[in-house]
């Protein structure tokens, strides 16, 4: 079939119907399915870019997408940088900015970014998978692991700065890999420690908390090439004619310019001068123009454990339907199901992925070779060490500098990170012996089901965090119908609190001119309508509004005066 596909490719262009690029396009498309498994993940991928972007153009703002709007772009450019207010994402506002000024506003325009991200964030996932797990069964089931996380596909069309953040964070860790790789790093060592560097500086400036995995990967790859140099044997003495046979020879090598060798390419001041200058130098100036960074409310004090911190994203991930949907955990009490995975699953990888690191370590200072480690070991060194350094960062921002504990969305970073170090460990033990290739069943029956959870908590309609907003764009556009019948009269809309960045936000993108600005007040005065949130939907009785939209899965309704 391969052979059928590119001789019908090379009788098009021998006939000149195709030019030389389209060609080149079409050649690596045929290399990116040339397996079934490939084609298949191909598809995936595809299918969720087409609903990511599905998403981003119809679901309704959220309310922290609007006050974003608000905050940093909805007045002069120099409000961008200038605003007093916190929780900014620099690159990725300035990126919307940018989209907002070109295409206009609407939500579709504030999210593009964000679609740039999820584009790099799935091409990250399928490269790692296909370098990591082979062309297989295997590496599609991997790619699906990464990317069906429906908690983690709300942050790739939403409009903050965490699918570009992740985006450029997975994309440095994979050529990261590549430099590791014995095959394919030594060819142009200095190129891939410069795409890593700039994505990781890229990944810190659309969102400062990826600091934290960002960091701990430069650092658990700067501990490759020093401990090289640290266990490094002395060369042995050398005669005078040994040593000048040896300079000829480097001589003719260096004339010749031959291929860098992986150990000249790994060198600690190789890695400085090519990753780490790139990265501080584009992480550094990205993040100083912002007037303030991060905001964190009075009185907020975060996950008050480590364990609450891994809670706050496996509960989201398993069970993100705002409509009640379980799935597979309709099987079995959904609270234990998250408690399993959050104080047993999770804690068994990172331990195993620990345990695998320290042995390596050790073999490695008892004399084995760096280079004599297969690519899946390489990974695991990589993540064994960056895992746990992200663990120490985290807990010394808190008791070192006084920060809340992050939670949620603060820290998305760790759902690839446990994806991939669970892929990882199983690829291992499949490799290993039949005792170990037994062991690798459960550990794959339990990503399987995981897969299939994701899919059916999967949804185009709402942000799981912010699941009230899911009617907020319907509401605003039956006060505009209804307008359309009173074009000259004035309204006022009173509304939960929660809701007044987004109202804002639809009375700019539709110029509402004769709608009053909303405020964050209580809704029980006298208003035109009503846009009204959980306890607050009983002001439709006691004020005896007209009740026009009630939304069971915002739990929110739309009243007007007048009922």
């Amino acid at each position: 079939m391969r052979d059928l596909a590119g001789g019908w490719l090379r009788d098009i262009a021998d006939r000149g119907r195709m030019s030389p690029g389209i060609m080149v396009g079409m050649e690596k498309f045929r290399e990116l399915v040339r397996t079934p498994w490939r084609s298949a993940a191909v598809a995936l991928l595809g299918a969720l870019l087409v609903t990511t972007v599905y998403r981003a153009a119809t679901q309704a703002i959220s309310h922290d997408e609007a006050v974003m709007f608000e905050w940093f772009q909805a007045g002069p450019w120099s409000q961008l940088f200038g605003s007093e207010f916190g929780n900014h994402h620099p690159l990725t506002v300035l990126f919307s900015r940018v989209s907002i000024g070109i295409f206009g506003l609407s939500e579709f325009s504030q999210r593009l970014p964000s679609l740039v991200g999820a584009v790099v964030y799935f091409y990250a996932c399928f490269r790692i998978c296909a370098f990591l797990l082979g062309e297989g069964a295997l590496f599609f089931l991997g790619v699906a692991f990464l990317s069906l996380n429906p908690f983690l596909l709300d942050y790739l069309c939403l409009a903050r700065g965490y699918s570009l953040g992740l985006a450029f964070f997975m994309y440095a860790m994979y050529q990261l890999m590549l430099y590791l790789s014995a095959t394919r790093g030594a060819e142009s060592p200095n190129r891939l420690l410069n795409k890593a560097g700039i994505a990781l500086g890229l990944s810190v400036g659309c969102n400062v908390i990826m600091i934290f995995p960002a960091g701990a990967l430069g650092l658990a790859f700067f501990a490759i090439p020093i401990t090289e140099w640290m266990l490094a044997k002395p060369a042995p003495v050398e005669s005078a004619g040994a040593v000048e046979e040896r300079r000829k020879k480097k001589e003719r090598k260096r004339k010749a310019r031959s291929a860098a060798g992986v150990d000249g390419a790994r060198s600690v001041w190789q890695a400085t001068i090519h990753l780490a200058v790139p990265a501080l130098v584009v992480a550094g100036i990205i993040v100083t123009l912002p007037r303030k960074l991060v905001y964190l409310e009075e009185g907020y004090l975060g996950p008050p454990s480590l364990f609450a911190i891994l809670e706050g994203i496996v509960r989201p991930s398993l069970l993100h339907s705002a409509s009640g949907q379980l799935g597979l955990a309709a099987l079995v009490p959904p609270d234990l199901l998250v408690r399993m995975v959050t104080y047993f699953v999770t804690p068994v990888v990172l331990l195993g992925l620990v345990i695998l690191t320290v042995a390596m370590f050790y073999q490695w200072a008892r004399g084995r070779s760096f280079d004599a480690l297969p690519e899946t070991d390489r990974v695991l060194l990589l993540l064994g060490v960056t895992m746990p350094a992200v663990l120490l960062m985290i807990v010394a921002s808190r008791y070192v500098f006084g920060k809340p504990y992050p939670e949620m969305r603060t820290v998305l970073y760790w759902i690839p990170l446990f994806g991939l170090a669970s892929l990882a460990l199983v690829k291992r033990l499949l490799a290993g012996p039949r005792a170990e290739r037994i062991a690798a069943a459960p550990a794959i029956a339990l990503i399987v089901l995981c897969v299939v959870q994701f899919v059916t908590q999967f949804n185009t309609r709402y942000y799981a965090e912010w699941a009230y907003c899911a009617a907020t764009k319907d509401m605003m556009q039956i006060i505009r119908a209804e307008h359309a019948a009173r074009p000259d009269a004035r309204v006022r809309v009173g509304a939960s609190w929660e809701f007044e960045p987004g109202i804002n936000f639809y009375r700019a993108m539709w110029h509402l001119v004769w709608m009053d600005p909303v405020f964050r007040e209580s809704p029980d005065a006298d208003y035109d309508y009503y846009l009204l949130l959980r306890d607050d939907i009983s002001l439709i009785e006691r004020r005896r509004l007209k009740p026009l939209l009630k939304d069971a899965l915002s739990n929110s309704a739309l009243a007007k005066a007048g009922g």
